[in-house]
């Protein structure tokens, strides 16, 4: 019995030590722009908008344990991999898209923060310049140590949207009917509505995020001694992740969607639940909107600071001086500075980019699919730890499922503003 428990002891201090990526990763999918996304989506569709999320979560769960294992074993990021085995000239184009992916996905949370802001009342000028120049301060001053307790620290303001969503008083067996089993309130045929989808996808699986885990992992120093409790948090991620925007739908569903209100922003949707719900909602939701911009503002662009330095051969680490990553950081800031300036102009509704940005994260992935399965599968890169079996079909199916939906719906969108 003592053994047992020292065993017990043991594995759960090694889960503590890789704790971090899977669940940043994955929890900051759900940041401001992704909270947009469900919220306009569920104001639309109800909890249909959820419909196919135990396939979403498994999806995830299993190319973030692909991505994980990948950097576990390499040692290397997958802009590396991808520079590595294909050359600069693929590697820029592919780093390029997902600049402008992720620029987008800076000025949604950007938008988020500002949205919060307003809803508290306070001088939204003042308070996103200061708060941006402290999560630059945080950034290039603390190490990676340090900036990972405040990662998770920031999780917490992610139960808001549990409250939010119980006050909204949901009927649970019509919420669970629509999400898991089959939605009986919209049109399979509607083209907007798996745009929609997409988008939802989209957020759900980021490109950024696909990157980002490769890079965070190598950044902790995990080893192949830690890829099995990497796997566990990597799987606990991917369900807490999507625990939470399912919540965040049910709490739009039944004060929005029940009463044919329809919002295009996050900011429209917290002051729209307000009447229905009433304050307390109301403070949970925007609380909630608060962790997810500054979670989102800091971790996409590290995701393609990482990515830059890997393309372009730079140092790029949290623990890291300002001074020999110099790049990594400058990279960092300078996607903020755009998102900022942007934001300052009183006339932008950054949110409204909100579909367009997360179609495009989703039309990304069958890209990133390919390059995960083809190092995953190469027993030159990968030794014993090749990815095979159920996890190879099941990404490669849902691969060729993606592309499909989104050529349909980009074809229908186009057609639809022709």
């Amino acid at each position: 019995m003592i053994n047992f428990f020292d065993r017990l002891k043991k594995r759960i201090i090694i889960f503590l030590l890789v704790l971090g990526p899977g669940i940043i990763t994955a929890v900051t999918d759900n940041d401001a722009g992704g909270i947009a996304t469900y919220t306009v989506t569920a104001s639309l569709y109800g909890m249909a908008s959820k419909f196919l999320i135990l396939p979403e979560m498994l999806l995830l769960a299993v190319t973030q344990e692909i991505g994980a294992r990948i950097a576990i074993v390499t040692k290397k990021g997958l802009g590396d991999l991808i520079r590595e085995r294909y050359g600069v000239k693929l590697s820029l184009l592919i780093f390029l898209l997902y600049f402008v992916v992720n620029q987008g996905v800076v000025l949604q949370n950007v938008s988020g923060l500002k949205a919060v802001f307003e809803l508290f009342n306070l001088n939204w000028r003042f308070f996103l310049i200061f708060t941006c120049v402290i999560l630059i301060f945080l950034v290039t001053l603390f190490d990676y140590k340090r900036l990972q307790r405040i990662f998770l620290f920031i999780i917490i303001f992610y139960l808001g949207y549990i409250f939010s969503a119980i006050l909204s008083k949901p009927n649970w067996r019509e919420a669970f009917i629509e999400s898991f089993i089959w939605p009986k309130k919209i049109n399979f045929f509607d083209i907007t509505f798996w745009f929609s989808r997409i988008a939802v996808l989209g957020t759900t699986i980021t490109a950024w995020g696909q990157f980002f885990v490769h890079s965070y992992i190598i950044d902790k120093k995990l080893d192949i001694q830690h890829l099995k409790y990497e796997r566990l948090e990597v799987f606990l991620g991917a369900f807490i992740t999507n625990f939470f925007s399912w919540m965040m739908a049910l709490a739009v569903t039944y004060t929005l969607f029940v009463h044919n209100i329809k919002v295009d922003d996050g900011l429209k949707a917290a002051l729209a639940i307000k009447p229905f719900a009433g304050d307390l909602a109301y403070i949970f939701f925007s609380l909630g909107l608060f962790g997810a911009s500054i979670l989102g503002l800091v971790i996409v662009p590290l995701a393609t600071a990482y990515v830059f330095a890997e393309i372009f051969g730079y140092q790029g680490s949290l623990d890291l001086s300002f001074t020999k990553g110099k790049y990594f950081y400058g990279f960092f800031i300078i996607q903020l500075l755009i998102g900022l300036i942007a934001a300052l102009f009183p006339q932008t509704s950054l949110f409204k980019l909100t579909l367009y940005v997360d179609f495009l994260n989703g039309a990304m992935l069958p890209i990133i699919f390919y390059f995960l399965l083809k190092f995953s599968e190469d027993k030159e890169i990968m030794g014993k730890y090749v990815v095979s079996g159920a996890s190879k079909i099941f990404v490669r199916g849902a691969a060729i499922l993606i592309t499909i939906a989104v050529v349909i719906s980009f074809i229908g969108k186009l057609v639809e503003i022709l």
